[in-house]
């Protein structure tokens, strides 16, 4: 791996340098220490000038200090000098935020307190996907970004709509800038998984002009970059009952009549390799005119595009009752029915290659102005955004035999072993299927919003606001998914001639009794049209049907009225706000269901099917009262308390009016009368600052959630006749509970060198208990670990900035109900070690090394025991993974960059 060893030559040369010059560091900044003393004689402050790593530690410091509500953030050292490369990675970094990771190590979901419905901004405007309510903030690049905010309590004046939080983004304007400001940032990636280096740039350009008619400011800025990553794994699907493979009871024969033999054992097992490219792109501009000191009007625009590409090579064993398979030797885990290793004679081996396609943009555009003079000040801005792609995914399997395959389950890494099957011989396997599947989403929305603010001389009213806001979001999906079998598809070359082997490296210190097979080319599979054509297919995509598709219309009206007061004359000075927020929302969903010719108003399409257009939906209202109190205990030890309602809109899909009804007396459909999930939410934080970027807090929250969204099925009376109609229905409550402790400190009185060290650190506990769908317990929410915590080393003095950041969570549940017996789908504790270390070259140039996963770390899964299980392990302990499902390496990553600025 030539490549990956000339970078880390690099980053190892880059490490050696920057320890060996850490004594010159101290010696050069000997003639300041030793002028200290003698400040100090003459009653002077020492000035400590804060640059780099630690300033944005500071900057972010004083938004938590002064903000009006609980607040943790993170700023960059200079735009593009966010330390990750997207922005779920940066989150994982504050307390309270826990992050999900895809099947290839990427940060692609966050919790915020324990919920994951969160609201996303970006400089105070909603940040969506597609047809979603959220933002894939996967897809945003942090280059373009100078600064990450998590609100822990809500403000009458900010929108609504996140439970969790909100979090906002900041892109940089050019007055944020005293002048001319340029910075640029070339990095190269390297994928350890991928074995390649892709590149990584951004840049911005700003400056401001006095001229006759005012002050005018413009920025422009760009960013593109190709990040590459992969994860390899081993797992199972769901297990279930099987009473036709193991004399249980012992009577010398398998007993299928009754449940005498019952074990517990999955029906299939995977190897699987999988890569993914994703290619994102930013065109963004800034604009600002000041005609006077009164008014400042803007103009902000943003092109955003993600290009993701992921593709999966897949070996799966099937050897289900209905697969043909015979069952050899079994052994199970001791005390239990739960299969620890399985021989089977003639199952199906099958080899898929899959890829995937999801490209869209995303366009923001904002116009507005601030106007203050005295004691006013009028806000007003008029705001619009598009996000629009297609998601195409395909693959293509093939099949063949194995004379015998042993599955084993003994550790936390399931294991296939194929005995006299060679799976890289072409001649082994036949064309067996395939699958493609087209959605094509789009979501737009209008706002527009005017924000009034009041301030006063003298308390205990410092001040009052108010504003008004309107939106419109249209959010459209359709789907097409098919499949193609041997009957009416083929492959009509030799599988030599379009067949490639995987690598050879399933796994990096485990072992794997599987590690190469073959599959049909990536290349191939990279391109539809040669797909389709490949198997004989139209190289078009297929007809979307009508009754796969929602067009929904949501408009929002709201209101709010905020006071701001300080009572500075109390023993303890008191300040906050106090504020409400009035939404009206009116929502309506267009679809088409299934009809037949008499149907009235039905329309036949192009395959001469019949369907219907229904629409349906119900507007309510929501009071959201919210309270922010900080007590001053010093300047530099605060409490602060803090109440708000927040709601969570469902999401558009859920709110379908289409309905299918079956001849057995059931029925499926949407919900178009669901409301939002709603929570009473309590907070307390304890602050402590002490330095200008040194702080210990410890906060408390408590959320009681009413409403959770979950799909089940109840009777109800159609046309005067009854059937269980399942649908998403509000149901669920539940409680989340929890503290933090955060604790940042630079050891400035510390000798010489030793004066650059510091550390950040943070620890969240949640406690959460939710009703479980059918069931008479609680369960903890789903993604939410109930211990993390992150601790970063830093070293910052002269040139030389490092840190090292560890972050660990807890187990957590994926799904409450992951298999038949209702077992959660747990996923194991998880870690993450990344460095990064930076050399300033001169006051404008640095060069960067970074490494990402140094443990390389592994993601497991497995089943763990409900309430209602009756086996558990010899301790007891459900914690305990008795039934592994998954065992996936997560990828890690080098880069090497080189930044300016000026």
């Amino acid at each position: 791996m030539t490549i990956k060893n000339s970078l880390m030559t690099s980053g190892a040369c880059l490490a050696v340098l920057l320890l060996a010059t850490g004594p010159a560091f101290a010696q050069d900044a000997a003639p300041a220490e030793q002028a200290a003393p003698e400040q100090a004689a003459a009653g002077e402050d020492t000035v400590v000038v804060v640059t780099g790593l630690r300033k944005s530690f500071q900057s972010a410091t004083d938004i938590k200090r002064k903000s009006a509500q609980i607040v943790d953030s993170i700023v960059a050292e200079d735009i593009g000098k966010l330390p990750d490369t997207n922005i779920a990675e940066t989150l994982q970094r504050i307390p309270g935020v826990q992050i999900a990771r895809n099947t290839r190590g990427e940060g692609n979901a966050y919790v915020v307190h324990g919920l994951k419905q969160v609201m996303t901004t970006l400089n105070g405007r909603l940040l969506f996907t597609n047809a979603n309510r959220s933002a894939t903030l996967l897809d945003f690049s942090a280059d373009i970004l100078s600064g990450v905010d998590v609100y822990k309590t809500a403000t009458a004046d900010q929108i609504e709509g996140g439970l969790g939080g909100l979090i906002n983004i900041h892109a940089a304007r050019p007055f944020d800038f005293k002048g001319f400001r340029a910075s640029a940032t070339v990095a190269a990636n390297y994928s350890d998984i991928h074995d390649e280096v892709t590149p990584r740039l951004s840049g911005i350009v700003s400056n401001r002009w006095q001229t006759s008619h005012g002050e005018f400011g413009a920025l422009l800025g760009f960013q593109y970059e190709q990040i590459d990553s992969g994860g390899y794994q081993t797992g199972t699907n769901a297990y279930v009952n099987r009473n036709d493979l193991y004399d249980l009871n012992g009577d010398g024969h398998v007993n299928s009549a009754n449940g005498a033999d019952i074990i517990q054992i999955p029906t299939n097992a995977k190897a699987q390799y999988e890569r993914g490219e994703r290619r994102r792109g930013a065109l963004y501009s800034s604009m600002q005119w000041r005609p006077n000191d009164d008014l400042t009007l803007y103009t902000d625009l943003l092109w955003t595009y993600s290009g993701g590409h992921s593709s999966t090579k897949v070996l799966t064993v099937k050897y289900a009752a209905a697969d043909g398979a015979i069952a050899g030797p079994i052994t199970l885990k001791p005390g239990t029915n739960i299969v620890d290793t399985a021989t089977f004679t003639n199952p199906i081996v099958q080899v898929q290659q899959g890829f995937s396609d999801n490209p869209y943009n995303n366009y923001n555009a904002a116009f507005g102005g601030k106007y203050h003079h005295d004691h006013l000040t009028v806000g007003a801005e008029l705001s619009f955004q598009r996000s629009a792609g297609p998601f195409y995914s395909r693959s293509i399997v093939l099949q063949g035999r194995a004379p015998k395959a042993t599955i084993g389950l003994s550790g936390d890494q399931p294991d296939i072993n194929l005995n006299g099957f060679d799976a890289t011989n072409p001649a082994n396997f036949a064309y067996a299927s395939y699958s493609d599947l087209g959605q094509r989403t789009n979501g737009k929305e209008t706002v527009a919003k005017i924000d009034v603010r009041y301030d006063f001389d003298k308390g205990p009213l410092t001040a009052v606001l108010g504003g008004l806001y309107y939106s419109e979001h249209i959010a459209n999906n359709n789907v097409y998914s098919v499949s193609f079998s041997p009957s009416n598809s083929s492959i009509r070359v030799p599988l030599s001639a379009v067949t490639e082997l995987t690598p050879n490296d399933l796994f990096d210190g485990k072992n794997s009794s599987l590690n190469q097979w073959i599959t049909v080319k990536r290349d191939i599979l990279a391109q539809m049209r040669d797909t389709r054509v490949l198997v004989g297919v139209s190289p078009n995509d297929q007809a979307y049907p009508l009754n796969n598709a929602y067009n929904y219309n949501e408009k929002i009206t709201g209101a709010y009225l905020e006071a701001m007061f300080a009572f500075d004359s109390l023993p303890v000075p008191i300040d906050g706000n106090i504020g409400v927020r009035q939404v009206h929302t009116d929502g309506v969903n267009h679809v088409y269901q299934v009809a037949t010719a008499t149907t009235p108003n039905a329309i036949k399409d192009s395959d001469g099917k019949y369907y219907t257009a229904v629409s349906g939906g119900k507007p309510y209202d929501n009071l959201l009262p919210s309270l922010n109190v900080r007590a001053r205990f010093t300047e530099d030890l605060f409490l602060r308390l803090a109440y708000s309602k927040a709601i969570s809109r469902p999401e558009f899909g859920n709110l379908s009016p289409a309905l299918v009804l079956n001849n057995n007396g059931t029925g499926s459909g949407g919900n178009p009368a669901l409301e939002p999930v709603k929570a009473d939410q309590y907070d307390a934080s304890l602050e402590y600052y002490f330095g200008g970027s040194n702080m210990l807090a410890l906060s408390l929250f408590q959320k009681n959630v009413t409403g959770f969204i979950q799909k089940f099925a109840v009777t109800e009376e159609i046309n005067g006749t009854s059937y269980q109609i399942s649908r998403p229905r509000n149901a669920g409550t539940g409680d989340i509970k929890g503290y933090e402790v955060s604790y940042q400190q630079f050891f400035d009185f510390l000798p010489g060198y030793w004066s650059g060290l510091g550390v950040q650190a943070n620890y969240t506990y949640v406690d959460s208990a939710l009703s479980v769908l059918g069931q008479s317990y609680t369960a903890a929410a789903e993604q939410l670990s109930k211990n993390s915590y992150n601790v970063t080393g830093i070293y910052e003095k002269g040139p030389v900035s490092m840190h090292l950041s560890y972050n660990w969570r807890d187990k957590y549940i994926q799904t409450t109900s992951g298999d038949s017996f209702n077992r959660p789908l747990m996923v194991a504790p998880l870690e993450s070690l990344d460095f990064s270390a930076t050399y300033k070259l001169n006051e404008r140039m640095s060069i960067k090394f970074d490494a990402v996963n140094l443990t390389k770390a592994f993601q497991h899964q497995y089943y763990g025991p409900s309430p209602l299980a009756t086996v558990t392990n010899a301790s007891g302990d459900y914690s305990a993974p008795l039934l592994p499902t998954l065992a996936n390496q997560l990828d890690h990553s080098f880069e090497i960059g080189f930044h300016y600025a000026y």
